[in-house]
């Protein structure tokens, strides 16, 4: 694929996600709670609001390109089995619950992959967070942008050294799944080695952060591709770090590890006692 059709594909992206976002914005003031049903879990939400903007990416990006597939979260059950090589992965309201209770950390994520193997490697991403007025966006080989201006990782904590670093985790919404209390051990662990630990709500948002330089690090367990997949792209266009660790569940299961630098992400590695990258 040329880095013509990438920036295509990324202005697409970005253009689709903005538009996503616009509408969640106008559906905010006049949220029905009675359209408001649960997933996986009763704390794992979901609403009308998610499946509208779902409905108006899946339509957008698959005019523009009828031969990709089409991974979204709110239809996963009917094509996590999608084998088609070129997909996007989308996640159209990553912060539900933060959304729903008016809370303005929430994002639309969408991420244009290629599928090989049990793999999907993103080519082109963008990440809106319509609340906080800002839109990243990334294109293989063509580096990562904020609001349209290059971004990169952080080089060096705030205060300088790796025990200041600022890093970000969330926790599954399986509440009483292993991985739940997996993460509060690990978090403990990592409490004791970086004081600085931050939770917002939405995994997009939190891996858009390290790939502009606001965190240094993230972790986190059994995330979907939808989740992860425009923030892998963002943070290895900014110049950063990402592992994915082989999650539990089937391949739409990850766990991540991702850094501004290689020797965070090595410490982070070592405090979790996360298996080494391959």
């Amino acid at each position: 694929m040329t880095e013509l059709d990438l920036h295509v594909l990324r202005t697409l992206a970005a253009n689709t996600a903005a538009a996503a976002g616009e509408l969640l914005l106008e559906y905010s003031q006049r949220i029905d709670y009675s359209t408001v049903d649960y997933k996986s879990s009763p704390v794992d939400l979901v609403s009308a609001a998610d499946r509208e903007a779902e409905n108006l990416i899946r339509r957008a990006l698959l005019r523009a390109t009828p031969d990709y597939g089409f991974i979204g979260e709110e239809s996963a059950a009917d094509n996590q089995h999608d084998a088609t090589e070129m997909c996007w992965i989308v996640d159209p309201l990553d912060g539900t619950s933060n959304y729903l209770c008016g809370l303005p950390i929430w994002s639309v994520s969408i991420a244009l992959c290629q599928r090989h193997d049990a793999d999907y490697a993103p080519l082109a991403a963008a990440i809106s967070a319509p609340p906080l007025g800002k839109l990243w966006t990334a294109a293989a080989g063509a580096g990562a942008l904020l609001n349209d201006r290059p971004c990169r990782v952080r080089r060096e904590p705030a205060g300088g050294g790796l025990p200041n670093a600022m890093i970000a985790t969330g926790f599954p919404y399986s509440i009483n799944d292993r991985e739940a209390g997996s993460n509060l051990d690990n978090f403990r662990q990592m409490q004791r080695r970086y004081h600085k630990i931050r939770r917002l709500g939405s995994a997009a948002i939190d891996l858009a952060f390290v790939a502009d330089g606001t965190y240094d690090g993230m972790w986190e367990l059994g995330l979907k591709l939808w989740d992860m997949s425009a923030g892998r792209l963002l943070i290895t266009e900014a110049g950063g770090e990402f592992d994915v660790i082989t999650g539990p569940h089937s391949r739409l299961d990850v766990h991540i590890l991702a850094a501004a630098r290689r020797d965070l992400m090595d410490d982070m590695r070592r405090t979790l006692a996360f298996p080494a990258s391959e």
